[in-house]
């Protein structure tokens, strides 16, 4: 692992943003956040495994956290947040940047009823 956070970069962008198939809301009052640093700021929170309270405070690669966490919690509600991430997945399957013949499932944290007595 990388010891520090590296932003996307141009191609990475490009390939996010059409993984994301979405056509943002038309803009109204305030501008709307730089979407690039939305997306910095939560593989940030994923790779670091940290809590928004722990995202840097660069403004010129990050986008403030509630605003990032704003984002991902509508992203997720539409779906667009499933379709980058399983996006990428295969992507990186399909170039072999990933073994998927190690895959492991934890399932102790699985609320299953009467499990544990």
């Amino acid at each position: 692992m990388q010891k520090t956070f590296t932003s996307l970069s141009d191609e990475q962008w490009s390939v996010i943003q059409e993984l994301m198939d979405w056509t943002p809301p038309t803009e109204r009052g305030k501008p709307r956040a730089n979407l690039r640093k939305v997306w910095n700021s939560i593989f940030y929170i994923l790779t670091r495994g940290c809590r928004w309270a722990d995202l840097p405070s660069d403004r010129s690669i990050y986008a403030a956290r509630a605003t990032a966490h704003q984002w991902l919690l509508q992203w997720q509600h539409l779906g667009v947040f499933d379709r980058v991430l399983s996006g990428l997945l295969q992507l990186a399957a399909k170039r072999k940047k990933i073994d998927l013949t190690h895959i492991l499932v934890d399932g102790s944290f699985s609320p299953c009823t009467g499990r544990r007595s």
